[in-house]
């Protein structure tokens, strides 16, 4: 059975991997996972039979400490002894790209959940980024990408790495026995919303890259247009919070949008709304939307890489240009108005998701990415 560490930057990342690990383990590896301590919620790994480990590690650029880090996790993967060593994020992809080369794992890969340089950034950042990245692929023997439009674009860095599609995915069954009617009626209640008012969510980290003052312009124009029959509840945090609350007064919006911050229990969010929305001019492959396409509901986004990968435009829900505002104005409103529609497209999205982004498929890709790369390793 070969041993394979996971490292991402931050603990709260362990909610997108533990599920997949879970899922890895039962092709007979024995998964441990690394990471800074910051952002852990011990119950929930705890729900896991993957042991957890910390490593100190920066989000931000901080060479000394940075280096310090690198030294302090290739002891800890050398004495792990382990086999594989599999780095999620920019940040831990590069420190644990380093980290394993000096430890001498012999086998080192690396997960691209959306590149962090992207078209529209200024040209300092995205060279900056781009470099980066770069230089991490000398430091492994392959990367995966979440989306298959990004293939190309890691390819490029480097054209004799080895690059797979990974993709994402959810536990169906999981979220199926997660949530209740009963949360989602108290849920109405402690946060007032009318039963005739439709509910839109959006989950994303307050961040320009997610983009959230494209979603409210639209709001901007549908409550113009007399239609104040909505309630848009934004889950998340960030540096963006205080400006884009500020924005609320100038657009009337106070009484129809609420930031309610960063949900632990996203799902029973997920279940109350009636649609859900995501503005991000990029993505990897976007977990909110897969988890609003699971429990079936319709969805309005932005056309952009790693979300169109997700939603089938006028198929499970709308897919509008990058800051048309208009245009995802009218989408909103079209569901907002149309029930009939909400159904069909949450139906539709439910058996996309079912078909092709469940957590079992995407395990079963990783098992087969490890043994063609121990073929060539070994």
């Amino acid at each position: 059975m070969k041993r394979v560490a996971h490292i991402c930057t931050v603990a709260s990342s362990h909610n997108i991997l533990m599920d997949k690990l879970q899922e890895l383990q039962k092709h007979e590896y024995k998964v441990h996972i690394y990471s800074d301590e910051n952002g852990l919620n011990p119950s929930f790994s705890d729900s896991y039979d993957i042991p957890y480990f910390f490593s100190p590690m920066s989000r931000s650029i901080e060479p000394l400490k940075d280096i310090r880090s690198i030294f302090t996790l290739a002891k800890k993967l050398k004495a792990g002894q382990y086999d594989i060593v599999h780095t999620h994020t920019s940040k831990a992809g590069i420190i644990g790209r380093l980290a394993a080369k000096k430890a001498k794992v012999p086998l080192i890969v690396h997960t691209s959940h959306g590149l962090p340089f992207y078209e529209g950034q200024s040209r300092k950042k995205h060279n900056l980024y781009r470099s980066l990245e770069k230089i991490g692929t000398r430091f492994c023997h392959a990367i995966t990408s979440q989306n298959y439009e990004d293939i190309d674009a890691i390819q490029a860095l480097n054209k004799r790495l080895f690059v797979y599609y990974e993709g994402n995915g959810v536990v169906l069954d999981q979220l199926d026995q997660s949530t209740d009617k009963v949360i989602v009626t108290d849920l109405k209640q402690e946060y007032e919303i009318p039963e005739n008012k439709i509910v839109l969510l959006m989950a994303a980290r307050l961040e320009p890259v997610k983009n959230h003052e494209f979603l409210l312009r639209a709001l901007y124009i549908v409550k113009k247009n007399c239609n104040d029959d909505f309630i848009c509840l934004i889950a998340g945090d960030g540096p963006e919070k205080d400006r884009l609350k500020s924005l609320l007064p100038t657009m009337n919006l106070e009484n129809n949008v609420n930031f309610i911050g960063r949900k632990s229990n996203i799902y029973d969010f997920i279940k109350m709304a009636d649609i859900s929305v995501l503005t991000s001019k990029k993505e990897g492959v976007p977990r909110f939307i897969m988890e609003s396409m699971a429990f079936a509901k319709p969805v309005v986004a932005s056309d952009a890489l790693g979300t169109r990968e997700l939603v089938s435009n006028d198929e499970s829900g709308f897919l509008v240009p990058l800051e048309e505002d208009e245009r995802l104005a009218d989408a909103i409103q079209q569901l907002i108005t149309d029930e009939k529609l909400r159904t069909e497209f949450g139906e539709r999205g439910r058996q996309i998701i079912k078909e092709q982004f469940t957590e079992q498929q995407v395990a079963k890709r990783i098992d087969g990415i490890y043994r063609e790369l121990w073929k060539e390793v070994d």
